[in-house]
């Protein structure tokens, strides 16, 4: 498909023969974030080896997704430049596939050489984490409140964020998790939020993705500021976006 389709494209005008419009990979994946349709990313350049088998390899993941979407990316075409520029895609290795959420996050990728169709699917996230996955990759901070239905502290919980939200001016989200409900039950435990708490369990992910901070009921609107501009210490602190990383020396 790559480079084909617009030799293909050229000829019908040549020919004097009408082509419609033709979508484009980015209008291709607003389209698809618009329905909320799962999409798969297949990122190539003409003549890129491997490109039919990490195709069938991507379509046998989509197979498992209902409604899920294929979209193709030629990374050498000028038309991508804007895409491949935000999702860092000028060094990666190829093929690659990408898997963006409904909401049209990016969840995660592999080079299609490593790739399953279990590990694409399993790359698909929560609602919840879809949504947290898009305010970092606008560059924001989150207040992250786990409750479940009548607790008392819930209110005061998600006033605080809230609050902290506003006192951020536009660079933080807030979001909130009902602790009950099964499909964010494995994102819950990924975050260590005991779902069995007896109060609502706040958290405050920095911009990087690192969960900075972790209270029990409602929590003071200026510990929640401090925190959401905290980086994480330690050795592999822990991440929204999960995923094994080396330890090494905090930049």
């Amino acid at each position: 498909m790559f480079g084909r389709k617009r030799t293909i494209v050229w000829l019908l005008v040549a020919a004097g023969i009408a082509v419609p419009a033709h979508s484009s990979p980015r209008s291709d994946l607003e389209s698809a974030a618009k329905s909320g349709r799962v999409a798969f990313i297949l990122i190539a350049d003409p003549g890129t080896p491997g490109i039919d088998a990490a195709r069938d390899l991507t379509r046998r993941a989509m197979e498992r997704v209902t409604g899920s979407t294929l979209v193709e990316l030629d990374r050498s075409d000028p038309g991508n430049a804007e895409l491949v520029a935000k999702y860092r895609l000028a060094g990666a290795p190829l093929p690659l596939v990408l898997v963006a959420a409904a909401n049209g996050a990016i969840a995660g990728g592999l080079p299609a050489s490593q790739a399953t169709e279990e590990l694409l699917v399993d790359m698909i996230p929560s609602p919840k984490k879809a949504e947290i996955l898009m305010a970092l990759q606008e560059g924001k901070s989150v207040f992250l409140v786990a409750a479940r239905k009548g607790m008392k502290a819930a209110p005061g919980a998600k006033n605080s964020c809230s609050m902290a939200c506003m006192q951020m001016s536009g660079k933080s989200a807030s979001v909130e998790i009902d602790m009950d409900d099964p499909g964010e039950a494995a994102f819950l435990d990924q975050l260590k939020v005991n779902r069995a708490s007896e109060e609502p369990v706040t958290l405050v992910v920095n911009a990087l993705g690192q969960v900075t901070a972790t209270y029990a009921g409602a929590a003071d609107v200026a510990n929640l500021v401090q925190a959401a501009a905290k980086r994480a210490g330690g050795c592999c602190p822990s991440s929204v976006q999960g995923g094994s990383k080396s330890c090494g020396p905090g930049k």
